[in-house]
C-alpha cells in the first residue's frame, strides 16, 4: 500500500475516532484539516475523510480523484487516477465489492454498480451495471456479462 492510501486510511480512522469522542480534541481536528488541505493541494483530489473507504485502493496516488461524500463504496475497490464519482440532485452512486474503475471514468447519479464489475477508462456511467459485467464507452454500455 502506498503512502497516499495509508494517509487516506489514517484520515478516515481519525475522523471516526473524533466523532465517537464526547469532547472533540481540537488539536486532532486541526491536524485533520491540515492534512486534508495538503492532499487537495498536492494530489489535486477531493476525497472526503468522512467517507468509509477502508476497502479502496487508489492507483497512481489518487491524482485527480473526486468522490462525493455520500457515495457508498464496497470492499476491494480499485480506483485509477482522475476518476469522478458524483451526484445528480440528491442521488449518489452505490459501488459494490471487487470493482475496478479505470482512469478518467465518471460515475454520476443514482447508479448501482454491482459486485465484480470492471469499468473501462474514460467511461461515463449513467445507468446501473449488474454483477460480473464490464462496461465501457460514453455513455457506458455493457460489453461482457458474467456468463461469458
Amino acid at each position: 500500500m502506498n503512502r497516499f492510501n495509508r494517509l487516506i486510511q489514517w484520515l478516515h480512522k481519525s475522523y471516526k475516532k473524533q466523532c465517537s469522542w464526547a469532547i472533540v480534541n481540537l488539536f486532532q481536528r486541526i491536524i485533520i484539516q491540515i492534512v486534508t488541505r495538503f492532499i487537495r493541494w498536492y494530489y489535486h483530489c477531493d476525497i472526503p475523510y468522512s467517507l468509509d473507504i477502508s476497502g479502496c485502493y487508489f492507483c497512481h496516488k489518487g491524482f485527480g480523484v473526486v468522490i462525493n461524500p455520500r457515495t457508498i463504496i464496497g470492499k476491494n475497490v480499485v480506483i485509477q487516477h482522475s476518476v469522478t464519482i458524483g451526484e445528480i440532485g440528491d442521488k449518489t452512486p452505490i459501488i459494490g465489492d471487487n470493482v475496478y474503475i479505470g482512469a478518467k471514468a465518471t460515475i454520476i447519479g443514482n447508479v448501482n454498480i454491482g459486485n465484480n464489475v470492471k469499468i473501462g477508462a474514460g467511461s461515463v456511467v449513467l445507468k446501473d451495471v449488474p454483477d460480473g459485467c464490464s462496461a465501457v464507452g460514453v455513455p457506458a454500455r455493457i460489453i461482457r456479462h458474467k456468463d461469458e
